[in-house]
């Protein structure tokens, strides 16, 4: 009795073990030769990861096995000296680069097709990100051909490089929009953690908040959501309605100032994060030139944050842009304690505060910051 007993427990073990979960990524390769050399996988959103596993590439196909506890974002792709051979077409927000693709990796048959577009196939939640590609492709190829059709942008007038700006404004909100609709209907789903992930931040923050709301803990586990969660509490710190946060900085002489020296002192304040490495924020500094002309002597004023490194850059960029109002700076680039403490993530990024410290508005450019401007200073 107590072989039969032995021998069923192994034959039930052994059925076990042939049954086992596992994945199998059969994948090949169009267009270019890449015989012999590696394809690999990575952990999708962690920046500089070492590989977690690699697959030759023999005779056009790839195949990488084994078993996946949990489904998880990852990333096939060739290295980055194998990428860099390839001349790459550019890319917006929620593309994969050439001969990559990000895929949910999961106990199925997976299929992926690299390519300069990729395709991914063989699960919902592949088949999901590959609609979602297919959806971004329509979008780059109206921009690819509207791109074709203006010709030399500097030879336009005046009225016509601002209809292709508005046109190019266009189709760069309908991926935003895409995006953001997509993410906010999957919060449950790897997929929509995908999207959310290569487009938040580009997404309005209130639709951040919105998906982050409704979202599952798989979702908010994806490498860098994270920070985004991160930095909506920061937001939300200096949301419009709340009062301004100080900080201290030095002037261009090294002197020491707390924000709180020129805000809530009875003025208008645009708080403008810039710097002089940023062609955004170098182009739009005429009209805030004007706008500080216009207004200042009305009780408008402006503090500028450089997000500089450089200190002679910052000077430099200073004297030749006319800026004639206060300027802070800490010189840590992305690391500045001021655009952490204003959740800034990509500049220009404006702040308008009221007399008594309490924020109006954020990023306002050009003609809105003028309308806003026009209406709080009679």
């Amino acid at each position: 009795m107590k072989k039969f007993l032995f021998l069923a427990a192994s034959a039930i073990a052994l059925i076990s073990c042939s049954t086992k979960p596992s994945y199998q990524l059969t994948g090949k390769v169009a267009g270019a030769d890449f015989n012999g050399k590696y394809v690999y996988m990575y952990e999708f959103g962690v920046r500089d990861a070492a590989p977690l596993d690699s697959a030759l590439v023999q005779e056009g196909a790839f195949l990488f096995k084994g078993d996946q506890a949990s489904p998880a974002l990852r990333v096939i792709r060739f290295s980055q000296a194998d990428m860099e051979s390839i001349s790459p077409r550019q890319t917006g927000p929620g593309q994969n680069r050439p001969y990559s693709a990000t895929i949910v990796l999961e106990n199925a048959p997976i299929l992926v097709t690299l390519d300069t577009v990729s395709v991914v196939a063989g699960t919902i939640e592949n088949e999901a990100i590959q609609a979602f590609t297919t959806e971004m492709e329509k979008i780059n190829a109206e921009e690819v051909a509207f791109a074709s059709s203006i010709g030399n942008f500097d030879s336009l007038t005046a009225e016509a490089k601002a209809e292709v700006e508005k046109k190019s404004e266009a189709l760069f909100n309908r991926r935003l929009d895409f995006a953001g609709k997509y993410a906010s209907e999957n919060p449950t789903k790897l997929s929509g953690a995908y999207v959310f992930r290569s487009f938040s931040s580009y997404l309005d923050e209130a639709v951040q908040q919105e998906i982050i709301a409704k979202a599952d803990s798989t979702f908010k586990a994806v490498p860098g959501i994270d920070r985004v969660i991160a930095r909506l509490e920061v937001l939300g710190k200096v949301a419009v309605g709340q009062k301004f946060t100080d900080f201290e900085m030095a002037d261009m002489e090294g002197n020491m100032h707390k924000l709180s020296e020129y805000v809530g002192q009875g003025k208008i304040v645009l708080i403008d994060f810039w710097a002089s490495w940023c062609p955004p924020c170098r182009k739009e500094m005429p009209a805030l030139v004007e706008l500080y002309k216009k207004y200042n002597k009305k009780g408008f004023e402006i503090v500028g944050v450089s997000l500089d490194k450089d200190k002679d850059a910052w000077v430099e960029g200073v004297k030749n842009m006319h800026m004639e109002w206060k300027q802070l700076s800490d010189l840590k680039f992305w690391e500045s304690e001021g655009a952490a403490l204003y959740g800034v993530n990509s500049i220009p990024h404006t702040v308008l505060v009221d007399k008594d410290g309490t924020i109006l508005a954020k990023n306002l450019h050009g003609e809105e910051l003028n309308t806003k401007l026009a209406e709080l200073i009679k």
